[in-house]
């Protein structure tokens, strides 16, 4: 109802100022636009004149108008809104004060009009308030509309009390929201969809628990939800991990007599997926699979998302198969699903088998499948194969994003392409794409690894002219390249900067600028670098350790574990796996068994306890010395331990009982290997074959040559079921050479080198050996080592000569 009028205004004088107020806007009303708007007058013919803010003009126009007179003007143009449009638009330009009953009555114009969108404009103008300059607030505007709907039961308003909640929910306001749902009284809600549309949205902001205050608060007034609601109620509590809740709110949406649709089965089914209950999920897809039934591409991509978290790879492909079967046509984002579980596993053949069929079906790939798929190929070491993959979907027309780019600039960092890699950069920045501190750090990296310390440097300096902060990692980086290359100055001018930058070093910053200077060929001022530290943790420690070891002063390494063992502090430096097995090795290397065993006990009384390959070490260290015994405790040691031994311990042991002479104890190892279901390699036959031959020639004056040549044969045969490496060509070499069957070892040694493998030292020993035995075979036609082409490497033979049978 209109507020009564206290002046009039003929429409002789509204007239007469008509050409005053038809002006375009520039204030924020000049959102409320008017193109979907049309008055029925000739008053949409006239012409506008060009806009005139004279001081004059402006103290006509509130000479003209006032409150009262503003509210009339606008009833007698309720047949014309454009005119009204301009009107509202030039009193606000030209500062015309409005309050709450002039807002009101806009407010009831644009309700009457059903212009909403306007209305909601007008709204969002009194929430912002820029420079405060409405003498009040959006709910002394919402108290008026509540006082007009609740005493004259103006239902039409009941809309703009919609449009407030939605101008509300725009500026993520949703405490200001949710206080208009607590103070409408009386009969009236607002609209089911915009109920909906703030529900969602709280979900979608992760403010589930408001959500649900807001349901349980519209139920409280009658609300009456329809299937979309109930959906979105289900998605919220799946999110929170309210499976079972969500169940009961399916239950409940029955009993009203509401049937779920595929939003709703399909909000479900996603959050059993997101909770790990994607089993459950299957079977409710499969119990829907009816015909006529409303489940849809996206409850599928769930569960095989589901499978695909839960790595069930197999299980996704079913879903996958059951999909087709149900001729439910699979998007790109259950193949992009699959694509990334295999690519998770390292299947790499698998998931680029599934991308083709995707692409080939006219499935447009995406930036994310592709980022799948070419941070697998260069986990896998293929970053050759990870920039093809990009380049062929840049020049596909597939849209890449910065992981893309960022991954592919990587791979050709790895590959030492930086040329390629900076002009990947100059076409993220022509396509407007931000490098990020990431990227940046991966570009200094690639040029460190290059020595091209310059560059490096001018990227470095490139990202803080952009602006982006040099965080820890990228000075960690730039430290390592300087300190690799024995810039030990340098890399103290780069700490200082650090600091300066107000980033402290960490740790691993240490750790780097020590095992850096060691690799520079600056073992002194890495040890001056590592006593100057006055904090030092068990990494430094084992920092220190691994620079003495690749300096190959495993002596200095040593000292530093003895005097870290007197101080009690050994086992801060066993849980460092890498170190102690580093110094292990090189201490085995150098023959130093005691010293080896003596470190290998002081982990194992640590926490974490040696890995397999420390006890691996320490076994062949043994065995090499001689000394079956020690190396038979370590074995048992480890199955005491829990570890299973794998193929390489077992062929360790039978190396070292056949140096023993110990054939007994040999065959019982090969035998117990086989009985626990742990293949025999390559090495295994090869140190069988190589044993039992040396013990063949021991013993043939014995007699016993027959029974052995059996047991040299079925080596043999199994020997042709693999691809010999060098080793087990020069046993074989040497067996020959020393069975008087020189044809068959040269033939062995060209084949070798036919195959691409280098003849080590011990192969060219035997076969001069052989050689000087037979000289029948002196003349230089026979002699393998002539100059000669080397072809590219061939498949392995079909079969390998047996032994000569000795009479």
């Amino acid at each position: 109802m209109w507020v009564p009028l206290i002046r009039s205004v003929s429409r002789r004088n509204l007239r007469k100022h008509d050409l005053i107020i038809r002006f375009s806007s520039v204030s924020s009303l000049s959102q409320l636009t008017f193109s979907d708007v049309s008055d029925s007058s000739s008053d949409e013919n006239c012409p506008i004149p060009q806009q005139n803010h004279s001081t004059n003009s402006i103290e006509h126009a509130h000479q003209v108008f006032d409150r009262y007179t503003l509210i009339e003007t606008l009833q007698h143009l309720e047949r014309k809104p454009k005119t009204a449009l301009f009107l509202i638009t030039h009193l606000k330009e030209c500062g015309f004060m409005h309050d709450v009953v002039t807002y009101m009555a806009i407010i009831r114009f644009l309700c009457y009009r059903g212009m909403m969108r306007k209305l909601k404009v007008l709204f969002l103008e009194v929430i912002e308030n820029k420079n405060g300059v409405f003498g009040f607030e959006v709910f002394d505007l919402f108290e008026e509309l509540l006082k007009e709907i609740n005493v004259d039961g103006n239902n039409l308003l009941v809309r703009a009390v919609d449009v407030l909640v939605k101008a509300f929910i725009s500026v993520h306001q949703f405490d200001e929201a949710y206080d208009v749902l607590l103070k409408i009284q009386g009969g009236f809600l607002l609209s089911v969809l915009t109920c909906n549309l703030f529900l969602n949205r709280l979900v979608e902001e992760g403010k589930v628990d408001m959500a649900m205050m807001v349901y349980q608060h519209l139920k409280m007034k009658g609300f009456l939800p329809n299937v979309y609601t109930y959906g979105i109620v289900v998605k919220g509590l799946c999110r929170t991990g309210c499976v079972k809740e969500a169940g009961d709110v399916l239950e409940s949406m029955k009993e009203a007599g509401a049937e779920p649709n595929m939003f709703t089965f399909g909000s479900y089914i996603d959050g059993l997926c997101s909770n790990g209950y994607t089993d459950s999920a299957f079977e409710l897809l499969k119990m829907l699979k009816e015909p006529g039934s409303l489940i849809d591409v996206f409850a599928y991509a769930s569960v095989i998302r589901g499978f695909v978290k839960e790595l069930k790879l197999q299980d996704a492909e079913n879903v996958f198969f059951n999909m087709k079967q149900a001729a439910i046509v699979p998007d790109a984002y259950c193949y992009g699903a699959l694509v990334q579980g295999y690519c998770q596993r390292g299947d790499i053949l698998k998931a680029l088998d599934l991308h083709d069929e995707m692409c080939s079906k006219g499935i447009n790939t995406n930036c994310v499948i592709m980022s799948s798929i070419m941070q697998c190929l260069c986990h896998m070491g293929m970053s050759s194969e990870a920039v093809y993959q990009f380049t062929n979907a840049i020049e596909s027309g597939v849209f890449l994003d910065e992981i893309s780019f960022s991954i592919a600039i990587d791979a050709l960092c790895k590959l030492g392409k930086m040329g390629e890699a900076m002009m990947l950069l100059e076409e993220m920045k022509r396509r407007n794409m931000n490098p990020d501190v990431k990227l940046y750090t991966t570009l200094i990296n690639g040029y460190c690894l290059q020595k091209d310390l310059q560059s490096a440097l001018n990227i470095f300096n490139e990202m803080n002219e952009k602006g982006v902060k040099p965080d820890t990692i990228t000075f960690n980086v730039l430290v390592g390249g300087f300190s690799k290359c024995g810039l030990f100055e340098e890399t103290n001018i780069l700490l200082d900067n650090m600091l300066a930058l107000g980033l402290e070093p960490t740790s691993a910053t240490y750790d780097i600028v020590i095992e850096g200077l060691c690799k520079g060929g600056k073992a002194k001022e890495a040890e001056a670098f590592f006593n100057f530290l006055e904090r030092k943790s068990s990494s430094n420690y084992a920092a220190m350790m691994n620079g003495y070891c690749y300096t190959k002063n495993v002596k200095e390494a040593y000292e530093l574990f003895l005097k870290l063992s007197k101080e009690g502090k050994e086992r801060l430096l066993s849980a460092k796996a890498s170190c102690c097995s580093k110094l292990l090795s090189c201490l085995c290397e150098e023959g130093e068994t005691d010293k080896a065993l003596m470190l290998f006990k002081t982990i194992l009384a640590s926490d974490n306890g040696p890995s397999k390959i420390m006890y691996s070490k320490l076994q062949s260290a043994y065995c090499q010395a001689g000394d079956i015994r020690m190396a038979r405790w370590v074995f048992d040691m480890m199955i005491a331990r829990g570890l299973m031994p794998d193929v390489i311990n077992y062929t360790i042991m039978i190396y070292g009982y056949f140096r023993a002479s110990c054939l007994t104890e040999a065959n019982y190892f090969f035998n117990d290997m086989i009985n626990r279901g742990i293949q025999p390699d390559v090495v295994t036959y090869t140190v069988l074959f190589d044993g039992e031959s040396k013990v063949k020639r021991k013993s043939s004056t014995r007699g016993e040559s027959g029974r052995e040549e059996m047991g040299l044969s079925r080596y043999l045969t199994k020997l042709q079921e693999f691809v010999p490496d060098v080793i087990c060509y020069t046993v074989l070499i040497d067996y020959y050479c020393k069975s008087n069957n020189l044809k068959a070892a040269i033939c062995l040694f060209k084949e070798m080198i036919d195959r691409g493998l280098q003849p080590d030292t011990i192969a060219y020993t035997s076969l001069i050996s052989g050689y000087c035995y037979d000289v029948s075979l002196h003349s230089s036609s026979h002699w393998p080592f002539a100059s000669r082409p080397r072809p590219s490497p061939s498949p392995p033979p079909r079969s390998l000569p047996l032994p000569a049978a000795h009479s």
